[in-house]
């Protein structure tokens, strides 16, 4: 049942997993498998083709077309020697002067771990399997989402397919945090809507563990008890004091990584110590931010500022009666990311906000021809990105 403006009104179904039919099933497992395979083809020809210069940064000194060397470069070898070694204050071998484990959240290297070390894994191998599993996951809990927040099977596929072929998904199966990450928003979203309020706030602090701007899930906490309630509501939480769980809750990952950093360095903040001094990340406000990545002569932050912007302007798309709470989250990580000097990743940050393809999967579903055209020039521009990532280009670092 839908209200008319995007989001469902009929009460929540009880069950707290995904109950999808066979053919949402098809048209998921169709979407993962398809832009998977089409990706990593396209990757490995370009490997055979074209190998990427030795790097430090991207990891080997020789490459060849195999999954491991497609998939684990960059932010990936900072995982992977986490998950092999824990956490250091020495810098690799691979990275500068100041630059250490400290700037990464522990989740995934977590999971890694634990996943090596019951199967036998490699840990770039037990990264990969993660990765895609989340994703896998991620796509079954938003097609749900989206179904019953429109009351469309239709909106819902296309949801899914958005997000599949979105230029630079690609990371979505790199040992990169963002899949995992997207299960876990996603997922404490799906809890919240079925009042598991408890499970929601658990799968909200495993989100603030895996990345910074997992905390910002309770904005849309907030917001989506300010919407039902009212402020008068809203404010009277001891009617319902369960439903605030998640707020209280969505935190604790992200303390308890304060901690142990505390405990480890004597700095709880570590990880920003090393992004300033390793990385030379400084924060301003974010309009000081997005002018000044125009004014500069670095052309690769005027292009990443600029996708950015593209999906921070296709997150309007949400300002609907009732999916508005859903924008006030993307808004407020666009604000985080917009605050750091440092455009580089801003699409690949981007991706994680899963609500901004449901809100465009609502405005271009009844158009045929246009959601056909805007999943062809996302497949275009996804391949040619995939080329790019391939080859070792600083164009999707």
């Amino acid at each position: 049942m839908s209200d008319g403006a995007g989001l469902a009104v009929a009460p929540p179904p009880a069950s707290v997993l995904p109950r999808l039919a066979t053919p949402d099933w098809r048209l998921i497992l169709g979407c993962f498998i398809g832009s998977r395979l089409w990706l990593t083809l396209v990757g490995l020809v370009t490997l055979m083709v074209m190998p990427p210069q030795p790097a430090p940064n991207l990891g080997v000194a020789s490459y060849a077309a195999t999954l491991t060397d497609l998939y684990v470069r960059w932010d990936a070898l900072w995982y992977v020697s986490i998950a092999e070694h824990g956490y250091s204050t020495i810098v690799p071998p691979f990275q500068g002067a100041g630059t250490i484990s400290y700037a990464f959240y522990p989740l995934y290297p977590l999971a890694m771990w634990a996943l090596g070390s019951v199967t036998g894994l490699s840990a770039a191998a037990a990264g990969l399997v993660i990765s895609n599993a989340s994703f896998l996951g991620a796509l079954a809990v938003i097609y749900v989402l989206a179904e019953h927040w429109s009351g469309s099977r239709a909106v819902a596929g296309l949801a899914v397919a958005l997000l599949c072929v979105v230029p630079q998904s690609f990371v979505f199966s790199a040992v990169y945090t963002e899949s995992l990450f997207v299960l876990l928003t996603a997922l404490s979203v799906l809890l919240f809507e079925r009042r598991r309020y408890a499970l929601a706030g658990v799968a909200a602090a495993l989100g603030s563990a895996s990345r910074s701007n997992g905390i910002f899930i309770v904005v849309y906490f907030g917001l989506a008890i300010l919407r039902d309630r009212g402020l008068l509501g809203a404010l009277r939480f001891w009617r319902e004091p369960e439903a605030y769980m998640p707020i209280v809750l969505a935190p604790l990952g992200l303390f308890a990584f304060w901690w142990f950093c505390m405990l480890t360095t004597g700095d709880a903040f570590a990880q920003k110590s090393t992004m300033v001094h390793g990385w030379q990340w400084a924060f301003d406000w974010p309009w000081n931010n997005i002018v000044n990545q125009y004014r500069g002569t670095d052309f690769r932050f005027k292009y990443f500022m600029t996708l950015s912007l593209m999906m921070f302007a296709a997150s309007l798309t949400l300002l609907r009666r009732r999916s508005w709470p859903l924008f006030g989250y993307c808004l407020a990580c666009f604000i985080l990311f917009w605050t750091g000097n440092l455009a580089n990743s801003l699409l690949r940050y981007s991706l994680v906000l899963f609500p901004i393809f449901y809100g465009l999967a609502l405005v271009l579903a009844p158009h045929v021809i246009v959601r056909r055209l805007v999943l062809a020039v996302f497949g275009l521009c996804g391949t040619l990105l995939m080329v790019l990532w391939a080859i070792g280009s600083i164009f999707v670092t």
